[in-house]
């Protein structure tokens, strides 16, 4: 068998035989074989009050062998206040750059963020996060 790259298709045909029966069941599926990204995000609040700040944390894993310059994070979301770049500068081969921000979310909701890591040789490699965001008490003062 040759080696099963991402884009693949990957075909399964089942067969199951119940004993006590004799009753044979068979089906089959067809998978798409994805590509982990590199990419991983953590926040530190799933549920969050309207224009209340929370942390994320972005960190990416470069498995190639060689080094991938001028990179950067690119975030967005919408409902979160403007998109942001994150830049990590070089990230040597084999080793996890991570990067830290503080965002803030203004309109109540299912949000998505989308965390985008970006260099020439590192196509598609995003990573989304939700987060709840809940509306602000009506008696809090926006500053």
């Amino acid at each position: 068998m040759k080696k099963i790259r991402a884009g693949s298709t990957l075909k399964m045909f089942l067969q199951l035989s119940v004993q006590e029966t004799k009753q044979i069941y068979a089906t089959q599926e067809t998978f798409l074989i994805k590509k982990g990204s590199g990419v991983s995000v953590s926040c530190s609040k799933m549920t969050v009050k309207q224009y209340e700040d929370f942390d994320i944390t972005c960190s990416f894993t470069n498995t190639t062998s060689c080094k991938l310059t001028k990179s950067y994070f690119y975030l967005e979301g919408p409902g979160i206040r403007r998109s942001k770049k994150l830049y990590c500068g070089t990230v040597q081969p084999n080793s996890t750059i991570e990067r830290k921000l503080t965002l803030s979310a203004y309109r109540p909701g299912q949000r998505i963020l989308f965390v985008k890591f970006c260099n020439s040789k590192i196509p598609n490699a995003v990573e989304r996060v939700t987060i709840t965001v809940e509306e602000a008490d009506p008696m809090t003062e926006i500053i």
